[in-house]
């Protein structure tokens, strides 16, 4: 099976990966010389129960009319799923693993769809535009030109857009901006070497090899570690996106993890057994996504400054006189197991619930592709998650105020999302409130009180209207 890329973009209601929802789509499949073989764009109805974020409304631009129109929400992640994993598809986008990815994951276990197949399965992969535009800046300046605001580089895709006229329309319309990763795309692989060497980082045996086969730092109980220096957007311009790292082991609650941690901190010398938490930085790293690490050659480690060097290595010299300590810290990080959260609604369980088993993938594969009789006949023979969010696709997706049953869950799901007490609001897997109507209204009250354009007023002032009518 021949291997194409899907660049693809969404506009969203919010940033909510568990409660909002996708309101627009585009893609462009190429083969991988970036010749256009097909183009998709389309816009998602918004559901009746979301509240648009007033943040999101301003920078998409879409107001509460533009989005009443357009596929359900239901057909639409079922068209996306279907693109993503249409065999050999390596899907990418621009800062798509750090946030379009994710909101996809969410969308499709919420529809009851598998939502991690278009990462492995029948040759699928992904890739991220943003982190090699990070590599591009560092060691191959000459590619594009690089915009700098207030003395700083801007990697923001609108910037890179208008600095190097990379498509004609308008920022966050997600087909713009699928044109404009594509065109970014092309640039970039001009440089052969260079591409080829950041694209092998998203094939998982890749990095791990590049990880495990970085120069060997010291040992203690729990192995050698390793050190390297990570690239990651998320380091920021300040410090040319690059910090040295030191790797601890494997985490021990999450199989996926590696442990890493940063080694140009000065409080790292005055940690102690009680203040590892307080002092201590570590990332999370899953191999074939950022951050990347690379080994300490001297044309890598040139970009960080003398004075972060040094104290790297006064930290690694710390740890190696101070073995016990150290013990501690790779004690607490390898052990460290994220907080439950009691209460989470169905919506956001993806990470708490796990895999479902194979029987139950068949019964929610059945349950979509029934007509809607037997969509409302089947649903009660969904596991307890599933039913309840089988419930909600339906009154989500379907006029169905003749199934009293269905009916009356809506009614309890709306007092849910718009209770009288604000801390009742439903939460997600990390403790974060749904947004709230009337926080969505004291919001758009505080835009219209400051200096906003006509323009943008009408659409604030259209969106509290319609909070009105669908929560009051």
């Amino acid at each position: 099976m021949k291997n194409t890329y899907l660049f693809y973009d969404i506009e969203t209601s919010g940033l909510s990966k568990c409660f909002d929802q996708i309101v627009q789509f585009a893609a462009i499949r190429t083969d991988l010389e970036f010749n256009r073989l097909e183009t998709h764009n389309f816009k998602i109805k918004l559901r009746d129960d979301i509240v648009i974020s007033p943040e999101a409304l301003l920078v998409h631009k879409m107001g509460p009319k533009q989005l009443k129109d357009g596929v359900s929400e239901l057909d639409g992640v079922l068209e996306i799923h279907r693109l993503l994993n249409t065999p050999g598809t390596i899907s990418l986008g621009y800062n798509t693993l750090g946030f379009d990815d994710e909101f996809l994951r969410f969308s499709f276990y919420r529809n009851l769809l598998p939502p991690y197949t278009h990462q492995f399965k029948n040759n699928c992969s992904r890739m991220d535009i943003y982190p090699m535009a990070v590599f591009f800046y560092l060691f191959s300046k000459n590619s594009i030109s690089w915009p700098f605001l207030e003395d700083k580089v801007s990697l923001k895709l609108e910037n890179l857009i208008s600095f190097n006229n990379l498509t004609k329309g308008t920022a966050h319309d997600a087909l713009a901006d699928v044109e404009a990763t594509l065109n970014l795309s092309r640039l970039f692989s001009k440089e052969e070497k260079v591409f080829k060497y950041i694209k092998d980082f998203y094939l998982k045996k890749n990095d791990q090899k590049r990880s495990e086969s970085l120069d060997e730092a010291f040992q203690s109980v729990f192995g050698i570690h390793r050190a390297g220096i990570f690239i990651h957007g998320k380091l920021g311009a300040d410090n040319e996106f690059m910090a040295p790292y030191l790797c601890l082991g494997n985490s021990i609650p999450y199989s996926n993890q590696t442990v890493w941690l940063r080694l140009d901190s000065e409080e790292i010398l005055t940690i102690t057994k009680e203040t590892i938490e307080e002092k201590t930085f570590v990332t999370r790293k899953k191999y074939g996504e950022p951050p990347f690490v690379l080994p300490f050659y001297q044309r890598f480690r040139s970009k960080i400054s003398e004075d972060r060097l040094r104290i790297f290595e006064e930290n690694l010299k710390f740890f190696k006189k101070n073995q016990n300590l150290f013990k501690e810290v790779c004690n607490y990080h390898l052990n460290y197991r994220y907080p439950v959260i009691e209460g989470v609604d169905e919506d956001a369980l993806l990470y708490v619930r796990g895999f479902l088993n194979n029987y139950e993938v068949e019964k929610c594969r059945r349950f979509l592709e029934a007509d809607l009789d037997d969509k409302i006949k089947t649903v009660n023979g969904l596991d307890e998650i599933n039913k309840k969010l089988g419930k909600r696709i339906l009154f989500r997706n379907y006029d169905l105020r003749d199934f009293k049953e269905i009916e009356e869950e809506k009614r309890k799901y709306f007092e849910k999302i718009n209770p009288e007490d604000p801390g009742s609001a439903l939460i997600d897997y990390m403790g974060n409130k749904r947004i709230l109507p009337k926080e969505a209204v004291f919001t758009i009250n505080e835009f219209l009180k400051s200096d906003i354009n006509e323009s943008d007023k009408q659409l604030l002032l259209d969106l509290k209207a319609d909070i009105d009518q669908n929560f009051y």
